[in-house]
């Protein structure tokens, strides 16, 4: 965080200085201090991370081959349940890219079988035992090491966590989302907070919808103290989940949150990036009844990059995805540092539209009048 903050404070013209983080005894939550100032404005922001990579950790710390099994597994049970059908109705680029392990494993067969089919059409003695055993070596390999190339261990260890995750058959998920719950109502109870912005990218955008519909399901008047709150999610994977049908507890929590009125929601989406839902309605689309929530903001990634960061980000589909919480090389509408540190509330920039830069002068001086000094 604190190399982000260094290179989002020029390009706004601010300060942002950062304390050093406090870990939880439990280690599930980190917090730190961060204050950014501007000509005429001030933000005090204690920023917490909620961990959840305990989850994840028994997927990615499996032995490559339990990795590749269990991965490609998932990936079959995805098929054999419609939901990678589902994928491709809702959108053509997220169902690619849910399909690109198995590509990469019919490339790697394909160049096997012809590998074997070489050394027999060569005369070498044996020919049938040694062509399917050099057809074998050669599979393996590319399994192995091309495979890792492309991050295909790591994207088949995402893919057995999530359907886990679709049945909720992830062991501690349940008290980790209770952990989560009660730290989203503390902040939501603050007094001294002007703005209570609960994000989550990617398959946290999950785990925080889980833990706010818990918070207000266990908290009752729980909305009277949302009006100063606003949850964000951007990259969202809340669809990679919800389109299982095991996910029904899911499509409960998303249908809660879209209809819960005292709560802005809003998404960020963007077209380059597979590895979210572009112009999706994680309400609607999950065949829930449509409530007008998430707001829903179509970025382009390329106008918040350099011409040439943005090509280097182009050779990998995960940059591109992270550069949803990266700070912005560039000013633009949207800027996940300028949501978190800067003066404007959510509900502010979302009013302003597209407008947002303009409200920042050369200097980093905001044009709005008023009470400058805030505390997120």
């Amino acid at each position: 965080m604190a190399s982000g903050l260094r290179n989002f404070a020029p390009v706004w013209g601010a300060a942002a200085a950062s304390e050093e983080p406090v870990l939880s005894d439990e280690d599930r939550v980190v917090t730190w201090n961060v204050t950014t100032e501007g000509p005429n404005w001030t933000t005090d922001c204690r920023y917490t991370i909620l961990r959840w990579d305990a989850l994840m950790a028994p997927y990615v710390d499996r032995p490559w081959l339990g990795r590749i099994l269990h991965g490609y597994k998932a990936l079959a049970e995805f098929i054999w349940t419609g939901t990678m059908r589902r994928y491709f109705k809702t959108n053509l680029r997220y169902g690619l890219f849910a399909i690109y392990p198995l590509f990469l494993l019919a490339g790697f067969a394909i160049i096997a079988v012809a590998a074997a089919l070489i050394v027999a059409a060569l005369g070498i003695p044996s020919a049938w035992v040694t062509a399917p055993l050099v057809g074998l070596i050669v599979f393996f390999v590319l399994l192995r090491f091309l495979g890792a190339y492309f991050y295909l261990d790591f994207a088949l260890a995402d893919w057995a966590f999530a359907a886990d995750l679709c049945r909720r058959d992830v062991q501690g998920l349940d008290p980790i989302i209770d952990r989560f719950s009660e730290v989203v109502v503390e902040a939501m109870r603050d007094p001294n907070a002007d703005e209570v912005l609960l994000s989550g990218v990617s398959l946290g955008a999950v785990m925080m919808v889980e833990a706010l519909a818990r918070a207000f399901t266990r908290n009752p008047g729980l909305d009277k103290d949302a009006g100063h709150a606003a949850f964000l999610t951007v990259g969202s994977s809340i669809l990679k989940i919800g389109l299982h049908p095991a996910a029904e507890g899911l499509r409960d929590a998303v249908h809660r949150i879209g209809a819960e009125r005292s709560l802005l929601w809003v998404e960020y989406q963007a077209k380059v990036d597979p590895i979210n839902f572009y112009k999706t309605d994680p309400v609607a689309d999950l065949g829930k009844r449509k409530t007008g929530s998430p707001i829903v903001k179509l970025i382009r990634i390329r106008d918040m990059m350099t011409a040439a960061g943005y090509r280097r980000a182009q050779r990998s589909s995960l940059h591109l995805h992270r550069q949803f919480v990266k700070p912005n090389a560039k000013r633009y509408f949207y800027d996940f540092y300028q949501i978190g540190f800067g003066p404007l509330r959510l509900s502010d920039r979302i009013a302003l539209g597209k407008k947002v830069v303009s409200v920042f002068r050369k200097d980093g001086s905001v044009k709005i009048a008023g009470r400058r000094r805030r505390h997120r």
